[in-house]
This record gives C-alpha cells, sequence and structure tokens, in this order.
C-alpha cells in the first residue's frame, strides 16, 4: 500500500476502527489488504481493546508486510475521539472508514473513487447500501437500507438529503467516501458525543451533496455486543444533544423543521419511558418546537410523575387524528 501518489490515482485514508473485534478484525482487514484499488494509506486504530485484538492486528501487520499507522490506546477514549486522531493523520484526498466487525467487497474502493472523480466537486460523499450478515458471517435476505429505513430503502436519496437525514441516519458508514476537504470546512468530530455519524452527516449535508452508489461495497456485521445494541441510553441521550446543538447553532432549515419536531417528541417519549435524567430536557425542546397536542399530553404525564405505562394506555385510548 503506498503512502504516496500512484499515477493519476488519488490516495484514499483508510481508517479501519477496531474495540473488541478479536473475532472478526482479521478478516475486516484481510477485506481491505484485497482491495483492487492501490494507493491507500490504512490508519488501523484500536480503543482499549480487552479481547486480545491489538495483539491480532499486530500479528496482522507483521504477517502481511503492510505499510500502515497503527493507534493503540491503552485508555478507552471513546469512538469521536480516535476517530480525530487518525484524521489528523489522514493524507488522502478521500477518506473511508470502516468498524472492524464489518467487511468491505474487493471493488469498494475502485469503484467509489472512479464514480466521484467523475462527479462535481459538490458532491463530498459516495455512499451505498450494504449486505447485513451475522455474527458467523452467514447473509441475511435484508440490506442494510431496507433493515434500517423502508423509505431510504426505496428513494436512494441523493443530491442535497439535509432534511432526508433529519427522519433518521439510514448512511451505511462502513460504505461510504468522503472527501477530506469536507472535514476540513465543517470540522472533526464531537467528542462531546457517544457516537460520530450523524452529527457528521448532517453537518456535511449542509454543505455538500450526498451521491446514491448501486455497486453494494460492504457488508455489515450485526453484533450482540455492539455499540448500537448495548448502549441504547447513551445513543438516546446523545442524539438529543444533536437536536439542540442544531438548532442553537441555526443550522436548521424551513423544510426540514417538520422532522426535526418528531424526533424531538420521539426522544422525549423514549427518554420518559427508560427513565432517563435528560427527559426533561428532551421535553423542554419538544415543548418549544413541536406544537403538537401529542407533546402536551407527553409534558402533562411527565410533569405529574405518571408512570410511562398509563400514558401508553392513553395514547392508544385517543385517535392518532387528534393526538397529533
Amino acid at each position: 500500500m503506498s503512502d504516496s501518489s500512484n499515477g493519476s490515482k488519488p490516495l484514499v485514508t483508510v481508517i479501519a476502527m477496531c474495540y473488541n473485534h478479536a473475532r472478526f478484525v482479521q478478516e475486516c482487514l484481510d477485506s481491505i489488504g484485497r482491495q483492487s484499488y492501490s494507493n491507500i494509506q490504512l490508519i488501523i486504530t484500536d480503543d482499549c481493546s480487552q479481547d486480545g485484538s491489538q495483539e491480532i492486528i499486530e500479528s496482522w501487520i507483521y504477517k502481511t508486510g503492510r505499510n500502515c499507522q497503527f493507534l493503540k490506546h491503552d485508555m478507552n477514549a471513546g469512538i469521536c475521539r480516535t476517530a480525530n486522531e487518525a484524521l489528523s493523520l489522514a493524507r488522502g484526498k478521500y477518506i473511508s472508514g470502516v468498524a472492524t466487525d464489518d467487511i468491505w467487497q474487493p471493488n469498494k474502493l475502485q469503484s467509489q473513487v472512479d464514480l466521484i472523480e467523475r462527479l462535481p466537486d459538490k458532491v463530498g460523499v459516495i455512499y451505498s447500501d450494504a449486505f447485513q450478515m451475522r455474527e458467523d458471517g452467514k447473509l441475511l435476505d435484508e440490506k442494510f437500507l431496507e433493515s434500517h429505513s423502508r423509505w431510504a430503502f426505496e428513494l436512494k436519496p441523493s443530491g442535497n438529503i439535509y432534511t432526508a437525514l433529519w427522519k433518521g441516519n439510514f448512511i451505511p458508514g462502513m460504505a461510504t467516501l468522503v472527501r477530506r476537504e469536507c472535514f476540513e470546512r465543517v470540522g472533526v468530530y464531537d467528542e462531546t458525543l457517544f457516537f460520530e455519524d450523524w452529527d457528521m452527516w448532517l453537518r456535511i449535508s449542509r454543505l455538500y451533496d450526498f451521491y446514491y452508489s448501486e455497486d453494494i461495497s460492504a457488508r455489515y456485521r450485526i453484533v450482540s455486543n455492539s455499540m448500537a445494541h448495548g448502549s441504547i441510553d447513551k445513543m438516546l441521550t446523545a442524539s438529543i444533544q444533536i437536536c439542540r446543538k442544531h438548532i442553537e447553532q441555526g443550522w436548521i432549515t424551513e423544510e426540514a423543521w417538520p422532522f426535526v419536531a418528531d424526533k424531538l417528541y420521539y426522544f422525549s417519549e423514549q427518554s420518559y419511558y427508560r427513565k432517563l435524567p435528560v427527559k426533561m430536557e428532551a421535553l423542554s425542546l419538544a415543548l418549544k418546537y413541536d406544537r403538537k397536542l401529542r407533546t402536551k399530553i407527553l409534558a402533562s404525564f411527565v410533569r405529574l410523575g405518571i408512570p410511562y405505562y398509563y400514558f401508553s394506555k392513553a395514547r392508544h385510548l385517543i385517535k392518532s387524528r387528534s393526538f397529533g
């Protein structure tokens, strides 16, 4: 793998991020090593894994002789800080990241680089769908977009997708290619957040177009103990942080406001259901920006300290039309 120019092929910085992926990390790194695109700067990170991942990565580097940078932590720093550390070393025109429990298709980089090189500079991100697989690697029938967002699966949003992203984060991070200049313009990952991608996609989409590629570029592994499955409360709290941040920065467009309001209500209800300390913060935002009756009813139940069970019962008794 070369860190310098390779003829007319632009350099791509590949960031492979590991955290307790000992069962999967070699397969992921092998998929990077098999890429048909050769002009790659490879950066591997490990955020203080406790399962022997670091030793497996070091063994892979030694056995393959790959030219790469390995950033290993003695203390857990979190995904955003780790990603920023890797970004600070990136030299490529494009950047592509992958969690090391996922796998790339052999032509992932070649296909996406060829595509973005033909597109206007306004396109900041290429993304595709991804196959989904079980922990043992067996492919599932549903692909990523269909599983995570039915409407995105049907529409395959391209162009200005800022409003679409407020409906939900449907971008498979492992299936993206990003112009490095996007990070130079919008800034690095927000290290106050528990997870990195939704906030970054929203920020980039304010300035750049996204483009959907039909070539499925990755395989996403559904792991029972992954961050998404094991830390719902932290993800919910971070989602509320993201809403507040974008509102306070004045970034919400008129077209996006109805979807932001829906998110505020949803996060408020979920915080109430899960008894999170952040429920009052979420509710105050929802009351300010969501004018529907549903939010006023929710606020009444929360302020009276009524258990969520009774709110749920009441919600089903009220016709959806009048409830908002």
